[in-house]
């Protein structure tokens, strides 16, 4: 079968063109790749977006970084988070739709909970969320420079996956910050989906919504995962489409019922989802 090439990171590419093009270009089937000049646009496309989101998370996390010295609230950096978000949408050609803002509450203390598709999940519900909030996190991200020590300095909370024991006290430490008056964002899954479809549900964050008793303000993106998939570096531009739903009271729900909890969450999203998707169809 004859083939053709498309950018996606960390694939052969069975020419002899050079080491560089070898990194960008897998072989798939003819029909499914695009014409030669859409795969140079789209990987020099690529290359722009990720030079630019380094040289942004510098510049922003730099400002972040010494605003603890003249904001030690947070609210620089807060404005940084925001505004490192929007502009790496801007520049990476992402356009977000968003319904729900209503449901977020600027007086009381909510947990936001999102369907994780791509690292660029991040960048919307930062973008667009009105409020100040912070991450529960997996700990990795707290290595990177810049976008680590922000998260450091602002109090984020960190989840090694590898460590049970660890993992308990990370969210007994979250429980005290929701306690004390803090937001916190999560991605229930867990991680990010591989297939793009909704992933079962972690019991551990679950615990955190009923030990603190506060509201899961449900939220569903729909669109990014085609923009960063996992496993590639290609970078697409895309309309994405955020539904953000009514509250979900925690207060009735014990640590027996924390099933209940993550079902009626699921049905929430799944429900989401659909208004999500029937939105992209009118709209496309």
């Amino acid at each position: 079968m004859p083939y053709r090439v498309r950018p996606s990171f960390g694939y052969p590419y069975r020419t002899g063109s050079s080491a560089a093009i070898q990194f960008f270009f897998k072989i798939v089937p003819r029909g499914e790749g695009l014409d030669h000049m859409n795969l140079l646009f789209e990987m020099i496309n690529s290359i722009a977006c990720i030079i630019f989101i380094v040289i942004n998370t510098i510049l922003w996390g730099s400002v972040s970084v010494t605003s603890v010295v003249y904001s030690p609230s947070g609210r620089v950096a807060h404005f940084c988070m925001r505004w490192w978000s929007k502009t790496t949408l801007w520049f990476c050609r992402v356009k977000v739709d968003v319904d729900g803002l209503e449901h977020v509450s600027r007086d009381r203390v909510q947990i936001f909970a999102s369907n994780h598709a791509s690292h660029f999940d991040i960048f919307v519900l930062s973008a667009v969320l009105p409020v100040k909030f912070g991450w529960v996190s997996k700990k990795i991200l707290f290595f990177v420079p810049f976008l680590g020590w922000h998260m450091k300095l602002q109090g984020y909370v960190s989840i090694d996956r590898g460590n049970r024991a660890s993992a308990i006290k990370s969210l007994d430490e979250a429980a005290e910050k929701i306690k004390g008056g803090n937001r916190i964002a999560i991605f229930p899954e867990g991680t990010r989906t591989r297939s793009g479809e909704l992933q079962p549900f972690k019991k551990g964050l679950f615990h955190l919504c009923v030990k603190t008793g506060v509201p899961i303000v449900p939220i569903f993106i729909n669109g990014t995962y085609g923009i960063l998939r996992p496993e590639s570096l290609a970078v697409h531009p895309a309309t994405v489409y955020v539904k953000i739903g009514s509250e979900l009271p925690t207060a009735a729900y014990s640590p027996e019922r924390i099933e209940d909890l993550m079902n009626d969450l699921m049905a929430r999203f799944i429900e989401l989802r659909k208004e999500a998707e029937e939105k992209r169809v009118r709209w496309s």
